[in-house]
């Protein structure tokens, strides 16, 4: 069948981008390549696979246990490190798939421990710190003991990691108090053999002090800026790629109105076509009236109402348009390109959620999985 709609991912780009971290970080520290909630919304198990040879990388980070054993389906070998908190139930399968754990509280140490008791089994785990996100994360003067605790349990202290708030913010001056109190919690711990990392996509790049033994690219390593000043990005390549074909072509008089709550009225005869992409694919209904798809290489607006399967687009001004013409509702298309960023912007949220909304509906065609 031809789809209708799909996403397109270029696996090179992923696999490129991760190499040009890993220049930027240098041989002393290695790639945590985060790959939670899909790879943002590219694709698990392929992202996975495409990086699985990467020189460098340590591990892949995920944000949830069924991540973790949906990559040991898929045959992903090596370490693997569930960012946390740790499930209530389920901590068994976890640690006989040998998944690392990230611990945030004396709490999640009593879960692990007692869902492991009388089963023969340990299990590795990094432990969380709060130095400022105040989110997930052991207090800074609670560390010590916990860690002491630690020891006398079959939970194994393997790695110690902390998270920035602000990293990408113009002001950096938070993200080095975090990182300051980070590395007084290692000289309280005697973290010699642990695994130490708190750096983010921003802060990989733009905190040199912050990479330690493992940095965790997220957002940067598909391609988006994950809010720091444009002229500090590096060069990375956006990976992915929505992909529609017009459904319906019409012509309608002046005074028509477009959709839903007739949101868009026509003052001029005009074309209006039809894209089977809607906010059940992850297409955001806040870009109704202001988004922009690509036809031809030229822009075009959505007009009206995003619907739960499709949008309308104005091509009045654009040559002919008929059905089955591809329409690129983000990235490149000829010389234009819709981006994340503009997306977001748009849409009123961030260049992260863009593409890990797009949902299951969408079949994803990988590009570019060869070995640069």
């Amino acid at each position: 069948m031809i789809h209708q709609a799909h996403i397109e991912v270029d696996l090179g780009a992923v696999r490129r981008n991760a190499l040009a971290l890993q220049a930027i970080v240098g041989p002393g520290t290695r790639l945590c390549p985060v790959i939670k909630a899909n790879a943002y919304g590219h694709g698990l198990a392929e992202v996975a696979a495409a990086l699985a040879d990467l020189p460098g990388r340590w591990g892949f980070a995920i944000a949830r246990g069924e991540e973790a054993l949906a990559l040991r389906a898929a045959g992903i070998k090596g370490a693997l490190l569930v960012l946390g908190p740790p499930p209530e139930d389920g901590v068994v399968d976890l640690a006989a798939a040998e998944v690392t754990l990230g611990l945030g509280s004396a709490a999640d140490l009593g879960s692990v421990t007692a869902q492991l008791a009388g089963r023969g089994l340990a299990v590795d785990a990094h432990l969380k710190v709060n130095t400022g996100m105040c989110r997930m994360g052991v207090e800074v003067k609670e560390v010590a003991g916990l860690a002491a605790r630690m020891r006398e349990s079959p939970v194994r202290l393997a790695g110690i990691y902390s998270h920035f708030a602000t990293a990408e913010a113009a002001d950096p001056s938070f993200a080095h108090e975090q990182l300051a109190s980070f590395h007084r919690v290692l000289q309280s711990v005697a973290a010699e053999g642990l695994l130490r990392h708190i750096a983010n996509s921003a802060g990989l790049v733009r905190l040199p002090a912050a990479r330690l033994d493992l940095v965790r690219p997220g957002a940067i390593l598909y391609g988006l800026n994950p809010g720091m000043p444009p002229a500090e990005m590096p060069r990375v390549q956006p990976a992915l790629r929505l992909v529609a074909r017009v459904a319906e072509v019409k012509t309608l008089p002046r005074g028509c109105t477009v959709g839903y709550g007739r949101r868009y009225r026509i003052e001029r005869p005009s074309t209006i076509v039809l894209v089977p992409v809607g906010y059940a694919d992850g297409y955001s209904r806040a870009l109704g009236g202001v988004g922009d798809v690509l036809i031809g290489g030229r822009r075009a607006p959505v007009v009206g109402a995003v619907n739960m399967d499709s949008i309308t687009v104005d091509v009045t001004d654009l040559p002919p348009v008929r059905p089955g013409d591809e329409v690129v509702l983000l990235g490149p298309q000829g010389e234009e390109r819709v981006t994340v960023e503009e997306l977001a912007e748009r849409g009123g949220t961030i260049p992260h959620e863009v593409p890990t909304r797009l949902g299951s509906r969408l079949p994803r065609i990988y590009v570019g999985g060869e070995t640069p």
